[in-house]
């Protein structure tokens, strides 16, 4: 019997153990993580024929399908890079629509591995703190991405410590706020407002408290709000406001090149309606590394960090690239944000108690997202894989709970002769 469940949780905890050194070190894994999905997902169809819960997946697989064949004809770049960004674009859709389908439940030892990667994670980040030279020079991490690494291990170890009645242990609780007191060492101002978010919804949230005309429970959402502006202020202000110097400037071409890519995001999406400018054309990795004709179309081409000969800050936040899409793809993102976290609001609904957990892990995954997208492109990357992952094994308690009530089930293919022939 091979356990298509069992592939997809190891997979994961594979991706989860390489996280850190996933920029540079063992590269590949993200990536990896995604293919041996699609395999599963693949072999779930074929031996199992549940291609019916696959829809959403071969949906979202057509439009990119689709994507490719318009980016050709817009001719910004060539078909291999094209390909190449439909693959980088696909990454966080394809492992939460394939956990979704498959529905897997960890078992004791699996939650175990994961909480005991998630402190090991946490150990591995302090340590790099005091190495900024052996971070920066040899496995080339940027300081942003070890306080993404304490925010996705926090998510983790929180999912995997949610007891069957739905409450977590004091100790199980002291470790999470432990992972976001030492998230906080990365000092940006993004994760200061994701840590301020976690902890309102870790610790004071309550299924049901802002029902009703209750104006203490708004107030404190309307402080919650003044706290994440407030923490983040400070860098919104300098990257997207005011800046420093001039765009030509490369000791601060990063308070310039930000914004030159937002401004520039909507010009295209004026000019190119309603599909986007295609893959492969704008403020992606694949733009950067075969440089797209439409840098030089709008004239950014001589500004430091998004020029052909320094690239650097081309792919340096996600909303910029959704200009590929057009006004239709960004319709299609949001209605699949929408879309991906009604299981968790179905959960809530259906037991408020035992699901407040897995309630708030899908929040901070939707806030964690959002909020990095602002100024990283983390949702294209493991980071982004993993928490996508974490909101995928969410859902999947509602698919479970939905169809089979409280005892869900795995999915398991039969090893058959034509089975055992084939693999």
């Amino acid at each position: 019997m091979i356990r298509l469940d069992k592939i997809c949780v190891w997979m994961l905890i594979i991706c989860f153990a390489g996280m850190i050194w996933s920029g540079s070190l063992v590269k590949p894994i993200d990536e990896l993580a995604c293919y041996v999905m699609l395999a599963v997902g693949l072999l779930d169809c074929v031996f199992n024929h549940r291609w019916r819960v696959y829809f959403p997946l071969i949906l979202v697989l057509a439009i990119m399908a689709g994507y490719v064949i318009y980016s050709t004809f817009k001719g910004f770049n060539t078909l291999p890079y094209i390909f190449m960004d439909a693959i980088i674009e696909l990454k966080p859709f394809v492992p939460f629509m394939v956990l979704l389908a498959i529905r897997p439940q960890l078992g004791l030892l699996e939650r175990k591995v994961f909480k005991a990667i998630a402190i090991v994670n946490m150990v591995t980040v302090v340590a790099l703190y005091f190495m900024p030279v052996f971070r920066e020079y040899t496995i080339q991490l940027h300081i942003m991405f070890l306080g993404a690494s304490c925010f996705i291990s926090m998510l983790v170890y929180l999912f995997c410590s949610i007891d069957e009645e739905g409450k977590v242990s004091p100790a199980d609780m002291a470790v999470i706020l432990l992972l976001l007191v030492v998230g906080l060492g990365c000092t940006r101002a993004k994760y200061y407002a994701e840590a301020v978010l976690a902890v309102f919804f870790i610790l004071i949230y309550r299924p049901g408290m802002f029902k009703g005309v209750k104006p203490g429970y708004w107030l404190l959402a309307a402080l919650v709000v003044v706290a994440v502006v407030a923490v983040g202020w400070h860098k919104f202000s300098y990257y997207f406001l005011t800046g420093e110097g001039n765009a030509y400037d490369p000791t601060v071409a990063d308070s310039f090149a930000r914004p030159v890519l937002y401004a520039t995001s909507g010009l295209i999406l004026v000019d190119h309606i309603p599909f986007g400018s295609g893959l492969a054309s704008f403020a992606s990795y694949a733009s950067s590394a075969n440089y797209s004709s439409l840098y030089y179309e709008y004239g950014i081409n001589n500004i430091h960090g998004l020029s052909e000969s320094n690239p650097d800050f081309i792919c340096d936040a996600f909303y910029p690239s959704l200009a590929q899409f057009g006004i239709v793809g960004i319709i299609l993102f949001v209605v699949f944000l929408v879309w991906a976290f009604k299981p968790a609001k179905r959960l809530l609904r259906l037991a408020p108690e035992r699901y407040r957990y897995h309630y708030v892990i899908a929040s901070l995954v939707m806030c964690f997202l959002l909020v990095e997208s602002i100024a990283s492109t983390i949702p294209m990357q493991t980071w982004g894989l993993l928490a996508m992952s974490v909101l995928g094994l969410v859902a999947a308690q509602e698919s479970c709970a939905r169809t089979v009530g409280d005892a869900p089930t795995s999915i398991s293919i039969e090893s058959s002769h034509q089975l055992s022939e084939k693999i």
